[in-house]
């Protein structure tokens, strides 16, 4: 019950915080329920909770100084300033922002934190050449978690290698990641397929908003 809890609370798009912390509640309920668990045991399971992850923390705190070094010394500002130099028109858009934020991720090793970065930065690509800001969103996503799933030194990656004591490095799982290969494959080729979806219900740029809404708020 807690799994599909948390999973179909998570397709609602529910706060992951919100989200997670309920699904704990619920299976300390259900625990104490079933007579599973009593207030030692959940306070050990909770510390064990704990000291599982305190490698990823460590590695995901090192990380996080690296990447403030990083930013401070203009290290993010140069990628920036390379990147929007090979920026041409739409497609060429779309391609160096799926780069900024491929690289951000790799300097920095967090995709959600790439994401905060690089979003200003895209919106700003978006506008001054005319791309979409739902496709801008979404290559966004796509290649921050691509980047994120491969890097040897990404949270997933620490994961795994804590979950088989490790016995698996991270080495041995890249060849077999099809789910990143594969979404990194179609979404390089979405950049140079026409979106049929996109074309029916066009961005405003000039009131930021879908066609669609415009003419919904004409017509109240």
């Amino acid at each position: 019950l807690p799994y599909l809890f948390v999973l179909i609370t998570a397709l609602l798009g529910l706060n992951v915080f919100a989200v997670l912390t309920s699904g704990i509640a619920l299976s300390t309920i259900i625990g104490f329920i079933y007579c599973d668990l009593t207030i030692v045991t959940f306070a050990q399971e909770v510390y064990n909770g704990f000291l599982s992850m305190i490698d990823i923390f460590l590695v995901s705190m090192l990380t996080g100084g690296l990447a403030y070094m990083v930013a401070k010394e203009g290290g993010l500002q140069w990628l920036l300033d390379k990147i929007q130099s090979l920026i041409k028109g739409k497609r060429s858009a779309e391609v160096g922002i799926a780069a900024l934020v491929s690289l951000t991720d790799v300097a920095i090793a967090n995709n959600t934190v790439s994401i905060i970065i690089d979003g200003p930065i895209a919106k700003g690509i978006s506008k001054e050449y005319k791309v979409d800001p739902r496709r801008t969103a979404s290559l966004l996503d796509i290649f921050s978690c691509v980047m994120q799933g491969i890097i040897p030194y990404g949270a997933q990656m620490l994961m795994v290698g804590s979950y088989t004591s490790g016995l698996v490095g991270p080495m041995d799982v890249i060849p077999l990641l099809w789910y990143q290969q594969l979404l990194a494959v179609f979404a390089i080729l979405s950049i140079f397929v026409p979106d049929s979806v996109i074309k029916k219900n066009p961005w405003n740029f000039e009131h930021w908003m879908p066609e669609n809404e415009i003419i919904k708020q004409k017509a109240n």
